[in-house]
């Protein structure tokens, strides 16, 4: 029996319009599209996006995985998902992965696609990039993220240690993941040379994006949030 091909979709930061044509090509092409659902999150964002686009005779499949500090809990529940998915592969059924973002960058995609992988080898893997979060936030705000030979660098922030870098104190930084962290980042960061530009639900009908400090630290901790921080001398946010 043929083996099906296993698609890593990214569906772009949330809104369903920014899927790409190839992206959402993918979608039509698979007999089962598996979406993430996190312990952190109520709702699954990929599987809102997919249902949108209503693709006549896919079948959805959301799968539960934990974002805890435990790797062992984290790594079992990861091989767990991808014997699901395999099974299904193994059968000859085309299957879809979809993420939020980009599947290349900080995505569950990453370590299902290595696990997959390394159970057949013969499994046709294709990897479809998306739109992610800080593109989506800087053209919603209309703020220039790097010009000429300045730099981009992006962090997880698990942790808010060592938030104002000096070695990149000229250059943008994009904190990711900062439904945890959030408050503390933009404190900190509005104690130093750095303006902070935070976003949370970009491309969603609660969107949420502002400039201004205390407007982030009455809120509630918010799951899909980032934050973008320039130099003052920058001076490129709104």
């Amino acid at each position: 029996m043929n083996k099906g091909i296993f698609y890593g979709i990214g569906l772009g930061p949330g809104d369903p319009e920014l899927i790409t044509v190839k992206g959402l090509n993918a979608l039509k092409k698979s007999d089962i599209v598996f979406t993430v659902k996190s312990q952190q999150s109520n709702r699954s964002i990929s599987g809102a996006i997919i249902d949108y686009h209503n693709i006549s005779g896919l079948e959805k499949n959301e799968l539960l995985f934990a974002m805890t500090k435990n790797r062992e809990e984290r790594n079992n529940m990861i091989k767990q998902n991808a014997k699901i998915i395999l099974a299904e592969l193994e059968k000859g059924k085309n299957c879809a992965f979809a993420t939020i973002g980009d599947p290349m960058t900080y995505s569950t995609y990453g370590y299902i696609k290595k696990e997959i992988q390394k159970l057949n080898p013969d499994i046709t893997v294709i990897t479809i990039p998306g739109v992610n979060s800080w593109s989506a936030l800087a053209a919603a705000n209309d703020t220039i993220l790097v010009e000429d030979k300045e730099c981009l660098c992006i962090v997880p922030s698990y942790d808010d240690e060592n938030i104002v870098n000096p070695k990149h104190k000229n250059h943008t930084t994009v904190y990711l993941k900062t439904y945890k962290t959030g408050k503390s980042i933009v404190k900190k960061l509005s104690d130093s040379d750095r303006t902070s530009l935070y976003g949370s639900n970009i491309g969603l009908e609660n969107e949420f994006i502002t400039t201004e400090p205390n407007q982030v630290l009455k809120r509630n901790n918010e799951y899909l949030s980032l934050i973008i921080s320039r130099s003052k001398k920058q001076k490129i946010i709104k």
